[in-house]
């Protein structure tokens, strides 16, 4: 491990190394909850914003990289060794250790919201979503590739040199559903017609994104990209979450009542999310979908069961302790000083990030029913990259396809986009009013009985 180096020169137990873990998970755990409080209270916003702005301030490039006296930073980017035996700074600026546990807190965190999701509503509005999340791709993607020629940073002389706007053009695709479901949770708009499409339109979007990457990855590698390389991608990953969303649905009440027969104490929760963890690494694994997709769609199977009802609440509980790691960590990972270099860019970029989400999932919310007020949640909801697009900016850094100056733009467009959707999704949701054009079958229904609706 990395951090307090000079301590750990002499002699490094693996106990050593699990007492340095759970002090920087002391000061992140202590850190989120006070920067929540700080933002709920005096500021009435949604904690997630104090928990990643926490995250930036005490991460590696900033207060958790400053050396302090003989003990070392806090929080140091880890080394790792290159194909030419040099020690050089790892991509991810995390110790795997932490990445390990916001991923795992990330998993809880769509398990929770799958689980929160009203099953018959989501069917009911995944195919509108797919429209959502098409123009949510289309459009972003379109809008980052041509900014990346306008400004110079890329060009159609050769492939090789198109590529930086490929990838830009991928990483404006991305949708951080985790963002949004944990706002929607904390406001219950969960299982409203919005916020149904948002996290549909938002699994749909995960969907799209990998096919785009994997297009973009295979142009890098080999110059070209054959259709039947990308079928089998589309198939392997529109196979598993349809198959796992539909026969997930069919057997989970069986699942339900086999495990209630246990009766030992905290046995349900335990098999919860042994199903959840087994569904997040095959759908990662075997499938190239994001692990938050399996866990997602796994609460959502398990959604109208009681076995829903009987871990709702344990879930709640550890969702308070871990979820905040999850955004703390994606935080850390920002380098404010990269994006220095292309800081006009960037700018313009953010505002590009912004516009392409409201017009390519705003206007086709409105054509597939939602009113304008609808349609501005969705298209809110849409808005954050979050993790999502930190992960296909490593890609592209990785592989040397774009350089830290293009890296820190795609880095300014996802901090800027993931702080904004927070901010504006919960007025927009509490305004009140239906986001729907016409109302929906439960109102007319208590209409025509002549009753007030809700009695």
């Amino acid at each position: 491990m990395n951090t307090l180096a000079p301590l750990l020169s002499a002699a490094e137990t693996p106990l050593e190394q699990v007492a340095h873990l759970v002090l920087l998970l002391a000061v992140i755990i202590l850190a989120a909850k006070i920067a929540g409080e700080v933002v709920e209270r005096f500021a009435s916003l949604p904690a997630v914003l104090g928990e990643l702005g926490a995250g930036i301030l005490i991460g590696p490039f900033a207060l958790g990289g400053i050396e302090i006296g003989s003990f070392g930073p806090i929080f140091e980017i880890p080394t790792i060794i290159n194909e030419a035996g040099e020690a050089v700074e790892s991509l991810t600026p995390v110790d795997n250790e932490l990445f390990f546990m916001a991923q795992v807190a990330a998993i809880i965190l769509l398990f929770q919201a799958g689980l929160e999701t009203n099953r018959q509503q989501f069917f009911k509005w995944v195919r509108p979503a797919t429209a959502v999340a098409a123009g949510g791709v289309i459009v972003p993607f379109a809008f980052g590739f041509l900014a990346t020629l306008a400004m110079g940073f890329a060009s159609l002389d050769s492939t090789q040199e198109v590529l930086p706007a490929l990838f830009v053009g991928a990483i404006m695709t991305a949708t951080s559903v985790g963002i949004t479901a944990r706002v929607l949770a904390d406001i219950r708009r969960l299982d409203t017609p919005e916020g149904t499409t948002v996290l549909a339109a938002a699994v749909v979007d995960d969907v799209l994104g990998i096919l785009i990457l994997a297009v973009v990855i295979g142009i890098a590698e080999t110059g070209e990209v054959s259709p039947a390389d990308i079928g089998i991608v589309a198939a392997k990953a529109i196979g598993f979450w349809l198959g796992l969303t539909i026969f997930g649905s069919l057997v989970a009440k069986q699942i339900s009542d086999a495990f209630l027969w246990f009766r030992s104490p905290g046995v349900l929760v335990g098999l919860a999310l042994f199903l959840a963890f087994l569904a997040s690494a095959v759908a990662e694994i075997y499938f190239g979908l994001a692990m938050i997709i399996g866990a997602y769609t796994m609460g959502l199977a398990l959604s109208e069961t009681e076995l829903k009802h009987r871990i709702e609440e344990p879930m709640i509980q550890i969702g308070h302790f871990m979820v905040p790691i999850f955004f703390v960590v994606i935080g850390m990972q920002v380098d404010l000083g990269a994006m220095s270099g292309a800081i006009y860019f960037g700018i313009v970029l953010s505002v590009l990030g912004i516009a392409s989400k409201l017009i390519g999932a705003g206007l086709p919310a409105l054509a597939v029913g939602f009113n304008r007020r609808g349609a501005w949640r969705v298209a809110i909801g849409m808005l954050p990259r979050g993790e999502v697009a930190l992960i296909i900016a490593g890609i592209g850094l990785s592989s040397e396809v774009i350089g830290q100056d293009v890296f820190g733009v795609a880095i300014l467009m996802t901090v800027v986009t993931t702080l904004i959707a927070p901010i504006v999704l919960v007025p927009a949701f509490t305004a009140g009013g239906s986001g729907l054009r016409r109302p929906m079958a439960g109102a007319r229904a208590h209409r025509e009985r002549g009753r007030p609706e809700g009695h």
